[in-house]
């Protein structure tokens, strides 16, 4: 079950600064603070944020239909394979990310 489903995209966007290892504070604005530095964070909605992260992770995309949307895919040595589900694509990416870590962490 996909535990991040129900979060909002500055919910998972915190989530995923977290698991890159920024130390980071959020504003109401949805930006964020690294290095003493405010920018703006949403790898749920950016391509340029979003893009190294699924490359470097080796995250799979398909579209599987309309009512479906965005299959996210990846092969995890300790899961098995991992697939998540969305309408928007760079939000699924950023779920299926995170679920990776979860199974890293729990390994």
């Amino acid at each position: 079950m996909n535990k991040y489903t129900e979060l909002s995209d500055l919910e998972i966007n915190k989530k995923v600064a977290d698991e890159m290892g920024f130390q980071s504070e959020i504003r109401e604005n949805g930006t964020w603070i690294f290095n003493k530095i405010w920018i703006p964070f949403d790898p749920c909605n950016e391509p340029g944020q979003a893009m190294p992260i699924i490359v470097e992770n080796k995250i799979g995309m398909n579209f599987v239909n309309n009512n479906i949307g965005w299959s996210a895919i990846h092969q995890c040595i300790i899961k098995g394979e991992l697939e998540v589900y969305g309408k928007r694509y760079y939000r699924t990416a950023m779920e299926l990310f995170l679920l990776m870590k979860d199974a890293e962490n729990e390994g």
